[in-house]
Order: structure tokens, then C-alpha cells, then sequence
């Protein structure tokens, strides 16, 4: 039994692989789950429930019900508040816990929210989504037994639909070398480091920065403005076909300084066969191997990414190179299927039978 808020793509299409291969699956969301639809075409039986926070009582009685009615081996719990409410729930009931993590940091052994998740007792295996995120599940002392690395997998064909807009509906001139950034923008995400980068950049080079997100971090636009570099940045906003603007641009850049697990956006845009620049950080170097299918560069140093822009920029040999190599990696590694099987096997082993 999946108890969650939302499912998101990769999580459906698991779900839906699953029951492919004969595993019950049944699941509690949200009333206004975007995927719901193609779960239940996909055999994976619903209740909707909504949970509001960790401590939601009233969502606690509702799981508790659907535990008593459908009798789950293992509950699994892909977010925060589903995962407590899950452990409330299921107190005096012979049920196994999975749960799910996808980024770094904002974990405490001295927070009691934690020990509502991840540090429960009852909580017998975590799915990381990647190395990096197991590794620091471990520095927090979770037993190395109880942890697993499931990337999570994606599928080509979800990538062939066409961005709404164009590129000058978007403000970036016609002939403009692209580099595109998906995500929030903040300077966790390193949107500070990207600008100065831009600032390095020869004019000769006629480079824009297209940035797609919510902007939240209003110092981010003063430094825009304090470099002059208006004409250079375009801020495009929230956007519903935000995972199809890579397909506007030359390159892709995740310039983040920390806590990054593997970031959908770089996937969305190594899918589509856009070149990507990544920093050194959380599981980004799984995903993307230096020179073979992107660049890495180290976070935090607006010199090192302008002249990994600069060689995309100058080297359209490069770009046609890399970006069919991340694509290829994509398929071949991060793929929903793998992920599915693995789900498979991590759900066999916490039950105790063979996958």
C-alpha cells in the first residue's frame, strides 16, 4: 500500500510496472492527485484522503481504516507527512514500513520531527535516490542495512512533446547561445554563481541565461541589475511545459551548492539531448560523467562554469557529442524499468520472499 499526497511520473509508472508483474498495489492520495487517472487505468486501486502535516490525526484514523479493510504486507511512504501519518496509523497492526529520500540535509537527531520519519524504529528499509543521499543517511547513523539506492528512473518518450512557447516569446534574442536553468531560484540552487559567470563571458559570445522557476530570492535580481546584465538574463517564470524548454536551449546548467539528490530537471534535459553543465555536488556526478555525457565543475566558482559555457559555446562538435551521450545514459541507466525492478526486489526482500 502506497500512502502518499501525490505521485509524481516516475512514481506512477512504477506503481503501474509493478501491478504488471503481479504486485497488489493499492494507494492513498490526494482527491486532486494529478496522476490518478492513469493509476487506475494502470490497476492500482485509489482512496482519496488528504493529509495535511506529520501530526494530521484525522488522516491517521483514515489510513488506520484502509490498513484494517485492505490488510497491506508493506506500507510505503514516499513523503514526509505520509510517512508519519503511516507510522501512526499502523501502531499494533504486522505491517512493514518502506520509506522514500530524495534529498540532503534537514534531518536532527535532536528533532522529534525526525524521529516521526526517518529515524522511527519501525521504519525498515529507505529508498535513496541516489549514493550521495545513502551516504548521508549514514552520517546520520540510520543503520546501513535498513538503506538501499534506487535511482529513480525515467522514460524517454515522456520528453517528446514540444515546449508552448518560443524563444522570443520568452525574451531571448534570435542567434543567442541558450543556456537554460529549470528549478527554483534561489542561492541554494546557485543562480548567484551562474550570473557573475555570465558577467565572465566575452559580449562576443551573445549568451543569454534563461531561467525557468520561481523567482525567491529577490537579491538575485539586484545582483542582475548591479552587473548590468538585463540584456543577458531572461526570467521566464513559473511554466507549466517547464520540462520541455531544455529543448530551447544549447546547453543546461545546475549550478547548485548543496543538497542536491538527482535533480528531474538535469534528466528532463539529458532526455532531451541538451549538453548539461552540473556542479560536484549530491548525486549530480552519478547522473552525469565528466566529459562522457555533460561537464562537472566545482560549486561555487563563477570562473570554472563560464568556461564550461564558453567551451559548449565555441565547440558545436562537443555539444553534438555530449548530448546524445546523456540521452543514451538516460535510457540506459535511469530508466523507469530498472527502477520498477528494483522496487520489485526491495519489496520481496522487506516481506521476506523471494523478488
Amino acid at each position: 500500500m502506497v500512502v502518499t499526497t501525490f505521485s509524481d511520473r516516475s512514481e506512477t509508472e512504477v506503481c503501474c510496472g509493478l501491478v504488471r508483474k503481479g504486485v497488489d498495489v493499492d494507494m492513498i492520495c490526494h482527491r486532486d492527485a494529478p496522476e490518478r487517472e492513469r493509476l487506475r487505468e494502470g490497476g492500482v486501486r485509489l482512496a482519496h484522503l488528504d493529509i495535511r502535516h506529520r501530526l494530521d490525526f484525522a488522516a491517521v484514523r483514515g489510513v488506520r481504516e484502509k490498513i484494517d479493510a485492505w490488510q497491506p504486507d508493506i506500507i510505503h511512504a514516499p513523503r514526509n507527512g505520509s510517512l508519519s501519518v503511516s507510522l501512526l496509523a499502523s501502531r499494533g497492526r504486522a505491517v512493514k514500513h518502506t520509506a522514500y529520500r530524495g534529498t540532503i540535509g534537514h534531518l536532527s537527531r535532536w528533532d522529534p520531527a525526525s524521529w516521526l520519519t526517518y529515524f522511527h524504529p519501525r521504519v525498515d528499509r529507505i529508498s535513496c535516490v541516489s549514493e550521495a543521499v545513502r551516504r548521508y543517511l549514514l552520517s546520520m547513523r540510520i543503520p546501513a542495512e535498513k538503506l538501499v539506492t534506487i535511482h529513480k528512473g525515467h522514460d524517454l518518450s515522456w520528453y517528446a512533446g514540444e515546449p508552448t512557447a518560443t524563444r522570443e516569446e520568452l525574451g531571448v534574442p534570435d542567434g543567442a547561445f541558450v543556456i537554460g536553468f529549470v528549478g527554483s531560484i534561489r542561492p541554494v540552487k546557485g543562480i548567484d554563481v551562474l550570473v557573475r559567470a555570465m558577467a565572465l563571458l566575452p559580449a562576443t559570445l551573445n549568451a543569454r541565461a534563461l531561467l525557468v522557476g520561481e523567482l525567491r530570492a529577490p537579491s538575485i535580481e539586484r545582483l542582475v541589475a548591479d552587473l548590468a546584465l538585463q540584456d543577458r538574463i531572461c526570467f521566464a517564470g513559473f511554466r507549466r511545459d517547464a520540462a520541455f524548454l531544455p529543448r530551447l536551449c544549447d546547453a543546461f546548467v545546475m549550478p547548485s551548492l548543496e543538497r542536491e539528490g538527482l535533480p528531474r530537471a538535469v534528466i528532463e534535459a539529458m532526455a532531451q539531448s541538451v549538453p548539461v553543465i552540473v556542479t560536484n555536488v549530491g548525486g549530480m556526478p552519478e547522473l552525469v560523467r565528466d566529459g562522457e555525457c555533460g561537464l562537472v565543475v566545482p560549486p561555487g566558482e563563477a570562473q570554472a562554469l563560464a568556461k564550461a559555457v564558453e567551451s559548449l559555446a565555441r565547440d558545436a562538435g562537443l555539444r553534438c557529442r555530449l548530448g546524445p551521450a546523456g540521452r543514451e545514459r538516460i535510457r540506459t541507466h535511469f530508466n523507469v524499468e530498472t527502477t520498477t525492478r528494483r522496487y520489485r526486489e526491495l519489496f520481496a526482500d522487506v516481506r521476506g520472499t523471494g523478488a
